[in-house]
C-alpha cells in the first residue's frame, strides 16, 4: 500500500478539484491518502485529515497540485525525511510542478507502478546571528529549496551587505537586498533580478544583488561547499528575511549576520522526463520572448 500525501493550492478552484480527482483515483487503488488539516480539500469534501507532523511522518510520497508556489509549500513537509514530491502544474511556468493536467492520470499510473526517476536538488540551510548568538530559527536551521532573500524595510533607503567566505570579505555593496539561491532557485526571483540560469541538478550557491546602488551589479556563483556569511548594516529594524517566499518572524537589524551553507538534506523530485528542465526553459521562457 502506497502512502501518499496531497497538498493543493487553496486559492485556485481548478487545483482543488484536480486534487479531489487525485484523491479519488488513489483511494480506489488501495492507497492510504493523507490530507492536511485546515486545507480546503479536506474541509470542503469532509475528508479525513491529519496534523502537519503526522503528514510529514506518515506520507512516503507527496503530490503538490497547483504551481511552483504550491510545490514549495509542500516541500517543507518533505525536507526532514526526504520524501519524494510529484508536482502537478496548474500555474504558469512549472519548473518544479512538472506534470500538466492533460497527462495527470498517466503520471499517477506510473507513480503507482514505480515507473519514475528521482532528481536530487540541493537545499540551503541558514541561520541569523546577533552579537554572536543565534536568534533565528530558535532551534535548528531554516531550509530553502529556492532561495533566501534579505531585503530592506519599506522605510530603509538601502542596506549594506558584506559577503564573507572563510573570514575574508569577498564583496560588499549597498542595495535593496540580496538573494541567496540554489541552482533550482536560479529560475525564480534571482532570474528576475538579473541572475544567470544554472542547471538545477548542479551544486552551487548563487548570490544576486537586488537593485544595487553601484555600476557593478553582477551575480556571484560560489562552490556549494562554501560557508557564506552575510553581514548587514541598516538603520531600520524591520528589514526582512524571506525563506522560499515566506517571511521569517525575526526582523533583521544592524550588525546581524546571516550564515548560509549547503544542507546535507536533499529534495527528491519525481520526474518522468530527465530533460524536462530544458524543455520547460525553452518552451516557456525562450520561446515566449
Amino acid at each position: 500500500m502506497k502512502k501518499i500525501g496531497i497538498i493543493s493550492n487553496n486559492q485556485k478552484e481548478k487545483a482543488i478539484q484536480a486534487a479531489k480527482d487525485i484523491y479519488d483515483y488513489l483511494s480506489k487503488r488501495n492507497c492510504q491518502v493523507y490530507l492536511l488539516q485546515k486545507d480546503i480539500l479536506a474541509e470542503r469534501f469532509n475528508l479525513q485529515s491529519c496534523s502537519k507532523q503526522q503528514f510529514s511522518e506518515k506520507a512516503d510520497y507527496i503530490i503538490a497540485v497547483g504551481g511552483d508556489g504550491t510545490f514549495l509549500r509542500a516541500s517543507r513537509y518533505a525536507f526532514k525525511r526526504e520524501i519524494p514530491i510529484m508536482g502537478v502544474n496548474l500555474g504558469n511556468l512549472g519548473f518544479l510542478a512538472e506534470i500538466e493536467v492533460a497527462h495527470l492520470y498517466e503520471a499517477l499510473k506510473k507513480l503507482l507502478a514505480d515507473q519514475f526517476s528521482i532528481q536530487e536538488r540541493m537545499l540551503l540551510e541558514g541561520q541569523v546571528f546577533r552579537k554572536g548568538r543565534q536568534v533565528d530559527p530558535p532551534r535548528g536551521t531554516h531550509l530553502a529549496l529556492n532561495e533566501f532573500v534579505l531585503t530592506r524595510s519599506l522605510l530603509e533607503k538601502i542596506i549594506k551587505v558584506d559577503i564573507r567566505i572563510k573570514g575574508y570579505s569577498v564583496i560588499d555593496f549597498a542595495a535593496d537586498g540580496v538573494i541567496v539561491s540554489t541552482p533550482t532557485g536560479s529560475t525564480a526571483y534571482s532570474l528576475s533580478a538579473g541572475g544567470p540560469v544554472i542547471e538545477p541538478t548542479s551544486q552551487a550557491i548563487l548570490l544576486t544583488p537586488i537593485c544595487p546602488h553601484t555600476l557593478y551589479s553582477r551575480s556571484f556563483v560560489f562552490h556549494a561547499q562554501n560557508n557564506i556569511q552575510i553581514q548587514i548594516q541598516a538603520k531600520d529594524v524591520n528589514n526582512t528575511l524571506n525563506i522560499d517566499g515566506v517571511k521569517s518572524s525575526t526582523n533583521l537589524v544592524d550588525g546581524d549576520v546571516f550564515k548560509v551553507c549547503q544542507s546535507n538534506l536533499k529534495l527528491k523530485l519525481i520526474t518522468f522526463d530527465d530533460n524536462i528542465f530544458f524543455k520547460i526553459f525553452k518552451e516557456k521562457l525562450l520561446d515566449r520572448g
